[in-house]
């Protein structure tokens, strides 16, 4: 594991195995696992590198006030997460969270809005 931490399993007799990781230990995405094998002899593989994926989706994002004014929608997001922001037509808009969660995203110039649309902000 990322923090030195080794974890043995036994293949099965066609070469399958399956290790349990730790629920204590947490990964976030981007941690590397190094696995090896070793037969009965002591003879040891050369090392597999495999990069850990972050599948768990982002906390919905926060929205500031957006009035029949406002040039933007902004809020807080996952940060390095895909803000896609869907007005009443169907537009779709799109920024990336910076790195401290923020985002800002342009509202059309020739989108006008009177007050009571929807929209509709999601990140991934």
């Amino acid at each position: 594991l990322p923090d030195g931490t080794e974890l043995t399993g036994v293949a099965d007799d066609q070469g399958n195995y399956t290790i349990d990781l730790p629920g204590n230990k947490k990964f976030n995405g981007g941690e590397q696992l190094k696995v090896t094998s070793t037969d009965p002899s002591g003879n040891k593989s050369d090392e597999k590198v495999i990069d850990v994926k972050d599948t768990t989706p982002p906390v919905a994002p926060t929205v500031s006030e957006v009035t029949s004014e406002s040039p933007q929608v902004s809020g807080t997001a996952e940060a390095g997460s895909t803000v896609k922001v869907e007005l009443p037509d169907g537009t779709e808009l799109t920024g990336v969270a910076d790195d401290q969660g923020n985002y800002t995203i342009d509202l059309p110039s020739n989108k006008k809005f009177n007050g009571g649309e929807s929209i509709k902000v999601t990140s991934t």
